[in-house]
C-alpha cells in the first residue's frame, strides 16, 4: 500500500499539472478573461508541492540514520508560501465561476477591447471564438460580430444562428473550475502527505519526532506520580499524628513516662503543709 502511494502521488501531480497547462492553453486560444500569470503559477503548483514533497522525505530519512540536516526552516518556508498561493489561486479562479451574471461585464469589456482595436491580433481572436463555439457576434449575431463589415455578414456567411456571450462564459466558468480543482486537489494531496509522513517509521524514529515523544512521556509521568504523590502525604499525616518520639536507648524511659511517675510520687509521697496560724507563733507541721 505504500509503495502505490509512493507512485501514485506523483502520477497525481503529473495530471494535475496537464490539466493545469490545458486551462492555459484554453484561456490564451479563447481569449478568457483570466489572466495568463494565475493558470502558469497553476502549472507550476504541483511540481513545487512534488519537489518539496520529495525533500521533506530525504530530510526525514537522514535525521532517521542521525545524520545532519540544514533544509528544515527552507521546507517550512516553501510549505507555507504554498499554502498561501493556493489560497490566492483558488480565490480568484472563484471569482470567475461566480456569481455567472457578473462574468457578463468582464467578456463584454474583452469583446469590446478587440472590437475596438480593428486590428490582424482583435480579427483573430473574435474569430477563434467565433469558430470555436460557432457563434457570431457577442450578445445577438449582428452584435460587433467578425467580418468587421456593415452590415454585418457573420450569420449569412456561416450559417450561424446562436451569440457566442453564452458558450464564452460557459468556457470561462469550465477552465476556471480547472484551475480551483487543481489548488484543491494540491491542498489534499499535501495534507494525506503529512499525515502519511507523521505516521511513518522513520519519522517516529527521527529527531523531529523527540519533542513530541517527550511531552507524551512527561504527561504519562506526570499521571502516575500524582497518585503516589496523594499516597505519600496521607502516610506521612498518619506517621506524624500516631508516632512516639524516637530515643536512641530503647530502655530508656520517655520524657512522658517520667514526666507521668513523677507527677504520680507526688501524688502519693508525704506532702508538706502549712498549718494554720496561732497568736503565738507561726509552727509548720509535716
Amino acid at each position: 500500500m505504500k509503495n502505490l502511494g509512493l507512485f501514485a502521488i506523483p502520477l497525481l501531480l503529473l495530471l494535475l499539472t496537464a490539466i493545469a497547462g490545458y486551462a492555459f492553453t484554453q484561456i490564451r486560444s479563447l481569449s478568457l478573461p483570466i489572466p495568463q500569470a494565475l493558470a502558469l503559477l497553476t502549472v507550476v503548483l504541483p511540481l513545487i508541492t512534488g519537489i518539496s514533497a520529495q525533500g521533506t522525505y530525504g530530510l526525514i530519512r537522514r535525521s532517521a540514520n542521525n545524520e545532519a540536516y540544514q533544509l528544515t526552516i527552507p521546507l517550512i518556508a516553501v510549505i507555507g508560501f504554498q499554502l498561501i498561493y493556493e489560497t490566492i489561486i483558488a480565490t480568484l479562479a472563484l471569482t470567475h465561476m461566480i456569481p455567472p451574471d457578473a462574468l457578463l461585464c468582464g467578456l463584454h469589456s474583452k469583446w469590446q477591447q478587440f472590437w475596438s482595436a480593428h486590428d490582424r491580433s482583435a480579427e483573430e481572436s473574435i474569430r477563434a471564438i467565433q469558430d470555436a463555439f460557432n457563434c457570431c457576434g457577442f450578445k445577438t449575431i449582428h452584435d460587433r460580430s467578425f467580418p468587421f463589415t456593415e452590415p454585418a455578414s457573420c450569420a449569412k456567411t456561416f450559417g450561424r444562428t446562436q451569440p457566442c456571450a453564452g458558450p464564452w462564459r460557459r468556457a470561462e466558468q469550465i477552465n476556471a473550475g480547472l484551475l480551483l480543482l487543481v489548488a484543491v486537489s494540491v491542498f489534499i494531496i499535501k495534507v494525506l502527505s503529512l499525515i502519511s509522513l507523521l505516521t511513518s517509521t522513520s519519522f517516529s524514529q527521527s529527531k523531529w519526532a523527540r519533542p513530541f515523544k517527550q511531552i507524551g512521556h512527561a504527561q504519562d509521568v506526570e499521571d502516575i506520580d500524582e497518585p503516589e504523590e496523594d499516597h505519600r502525604a496521607t502516610v506521612r499525616r498518619l506517621i506524624e499524628e500516631n508516632v512516639e518520639e524516637y530515643h536512641d536507648d530503647p530502655s530508656a524511659p520517655s520524657s512522658n513516662r517520667i514526666n507521668g511517675a513523677a507527677d504520680r510520687e507526688q501524688d502519693h509521697g508525704p506532702r508538706v503543709q502549712p498549718s494554720q496560724l496561732t497568736d503565738g507563733a507561726s509552727e509548720w507541721r509535716e
